[in-house]
């Protein structure tokens, strides 16, 4: 609690500084970053969390036929409503917080800026760019009170909130340096900081893979990295109308074996730097985020993780999925544990025991979002989302899940 609090006096006066520095990049915090890593080592003794979902309690309810003792779900808060974004997300939201669970919340502006009035994709991104700005610059807190009221009404609860969530340049930077971003990220933290008297708040930086490095708010605001893990992050192939690859087959993607093809900075013969190029089950970018929380003192939230199409095979998803859903399941578990060379880097790096939080959606996105079955798909059969994740429909992937839990010492269990 000590530290808690120690974070939320130097978040304030980081809110306070930017109120006079509003678009100098923000930097590493020195107490912050000694504070931070001190909290990500005892992280490491504790167990990992699992979290479910991503808007209803169906994924929380299919995962409790089978297991028990989850750590919490995941749910998004809209900036432009200033509410969740639908009763489903705040109902599943107060089930977690009243039993003194952990919340992931997506605090969201991209999808839905506010003050767009319509448009293509250009014209949203160009108005969500200005809303960062405008919360960089102190904008739009008033949206945060109902989330405010709900975390502090729930004092046995902890919150991890995205601030926007696989944030980019293209819809969160208006400079080459992505100090509105990087503002943004800070004004929040100390915003919200300032005013929870509870202090069960964290903070998650979750970016697009290629760009954690250029969009980082600093070591004083983060307390997690966040990151999504789908079917190309794990190397797999989807199918969206054909199959697509991470990486173009064969020369940077190996079909047979499924999986990406990259060189690393290894020795030849003589002892020299030479390129390696050898197989891989986890994406480049993905690697070298999770070596950059290590070398930062951050744990790592695989903040949305499941299953994508494998196969096109009609209005069911009994085919491929069987099968490369278990595959997907065991690379998962191995991304946890993962030890060995990183593409485009010299030597070998022990990155086990950097993610210490896993939010597997565990809906039926058939059906859509909410995985809510409602008599129709709302997906068509041959493209990306068309897909049953929920890990009780697959024998072989729920049994790895279930040995995964177990030999990576969550908490949470099958039964």
């Amino acid at each position: 609690m000590v530290a808690q609090r120690l974070r939320t006096v130097l978040r304030s006066l980081t809110a306070a500084a930017f109120a006079l520095l509003l678009f100098l990049p923000a930097g590493p915090d020195t107490a912050r970053a000694a504070d931070s890593t001190a909290d990500s080592t005892a992280g490491a003794a504790a167990a990992p969390e699992l979290l479910l979902g991503q808007s209803t309690r169906g994924a929380w309810d299919d995962f409790h036929t089978f297991g028990q003792n989850a750590d919490g779900g995941s749910v998004y808060y809209e900036l432009r409503a200033g509410d969740w974004v639908n009763p489903a997300h705040r109902a599943y939201a107060t089930l977690l917080a009243e039993q003194g669970k952990t919340l992931q919340v997506g605090i969201s502006w991209k999808d839905n800026p506010p003050g767009f009035e319509g448009g293509d994709e250009n014209a949203k991104a160009a108005r969500s760019r200005a809303v960062t700005a405008e919360l960089a610059a102190g904008g739009h807190t008033a949206s945060l009170d109902r989330l405010l009221a709900f975390t502090e009404a729930h004092p046995r609860a902890r919150f991890k909130l995205r601030l926007d969530y696989e944030v980019s340049s293209f819809y969160h930077c208006t400079d080459a340096g992505c100090s509105s971003y990087k503002n943004a990220f800070n004004r929040l933290a100390g915003y919200l900081d300032s005013r929870s008297g509870a202090h069960n708040l964290e903070y998650v930086f979750h970016p697009v893979r290629g760009e954690f490095e250029a969009m980082y708010p600093g070591d004083a605001a983060v307390d997690w990295m966040g990151v999504s893990v789908f079917a190309h992050e794990l190397c797999l192939p989807l199918y969206d109308r054909g199959p697509l690859y991470n990486g173009t087959p064969p020369q940077s993607y190996d079909v047979a074996a499924k999986q990406c093809r990259n060189a690393y900075i290894g020795t030849d013969a003589h002892g020299n730097p030479a390129a390696v190029w050898r197989n891989f089950d986890h994406d480049a970018n993905v690697l070298k985020l999770l070596k950059f929380a290590r070398d930062h003192g951050k744990p790592v939230v695989l903040s949305e993780a499941g299953l994508m199409n494998f196969t096109a095979d009609g209005s069911s998803t009994d085919g491929l999925e069987q099968q490369a859903g278990d595959l997907w399941v065991k690379r998962l578990f191995s991304l946890m544990n993962y030890r060995g060379p990183i593409p485009n880097l010299p030597g070998t790096h022990d990155l086990s025991g950097v993610i210490r939080s896993v939010a597997y959606i565990n809906l039926d996105f058939r059906y859509g979002w909410d995985g809510i079955d409602d008599g129709s798909f709302d997906f068509p059969p041959d493209t990306t989302w068309f897909v049953d994740g929920r890990l009780s429909r697959y024998g072989a992937a729920k049994a790895s899940f279930c040995q995964g839990l177990a030999a990576n010492g969550f908490t949470a269990r099958c039964r």
